[in-house]
């Protein structure tokens, strides 16, 4: 009996992890509660420059102020 308990919780764990299942429960939970999908066309998902794009920038314009600095004499 205790096998059964453990296949059943390793069943609900593959499912609550699996994409296509937690797709089809926000698409539930947007429809019952009367909320717009959340397609491109309706302004959802990634419309903006990601936070990688935000680092790349930041190392640039720190690598840019770095080598525009006068470097010391050499002795």
């Amino acid at each position: 009996m205790a096998w059964l308990a453990l296949l059943e919780a390793w069943a609900v764990t593959k499912l609550l992890r699996s994409p296509g299942f937690n797709r089809a429960v926000h698409k539930a939970y947007r429809k019952i509660n009367r909320l717009p999908p959340m397609d491109a066309e309706n302004g959802g998902g990634r419309t903006g420059p990601s936070t990688l794009d935000h680092f790349k920038d930041e190392l640039k314009g720190q690598f840019r102020d770095l080598t525009w600095q006068k470097r010391p004499p050499k002795q």
